[in-house]
């Protein structure tokens, strides 16, 4: 994996999350083995300087907190399955669109797809001749945020510095 691409997804992830959701992350440990698995999923393709696509798995408490924190709800009974995957849509479209700025130049123009749920039991996995560049394992409040990058051809040696 691209240690450099892993610290910047976890950072704009880490970024995004407290400020979209109120929500701190920080690097899973093994130590944190009582987390529930993440269990559900997207993905977005995008294409551009480079193409690729962007996958992210959360556990079921981290996606209600999501939902409830985006939508402005009191309790998550308010909350349908509907609003948790839009809301995770949601959030894996503006990840996907910090990240690659920061790892394509600030420059660099993109289009993203529209993002797809992945199904449960359904491994994150990229488009064809996609190679497997990040893995980013994140520990919430309650619960964990896992991320996969996938890249058709090599990301240019630009990565700006997230500030």
């Amino acid at each position: 994996m691209n240690e450099k691409i892993n610290n910047v997804i976890s950072k704009v992830v880490t970024e995004t999350l407290e400020k979209l959701a109120f929500m701190f992350a920080s690097p899973y440990e093994l130590e944190d083995l009582t987390e529930e698995d993440p269990d559900t999923g997207v993905r977005v393709s995008f294409n551009g300087p480079f193409s690729g696509t962007l996958g992210m798995k959360v556990s079921g408490e981290v996606l209600s907190e999501i939902a409830v924190n985006m939508l402005g709800v009191d309790n998550e009974d308010e909350v349908t399955p509907d609003d948790k995957n839009d809301a995770l849509k949601e959030t894996i479209n503006i990840i996907c669109g910090n990240i690659l700025p920061a790892i394509g130049g600030k420059e660099a123009v993109f289009n993203i797809d529209a993002p797809m749920i992945i199904l449960e039991g359904e491994d994150m996995k990229g488009g064809d001749g996609e190679k497997l560049v990040s893995d980013v394992k994140l520990s919430l409040d309650e619960g964990r945020c896992d991320l996969v990058l996938f890249v058709n051809g090599e990301i240019p040696e630009v990565m700006e510095e997230i500030e």
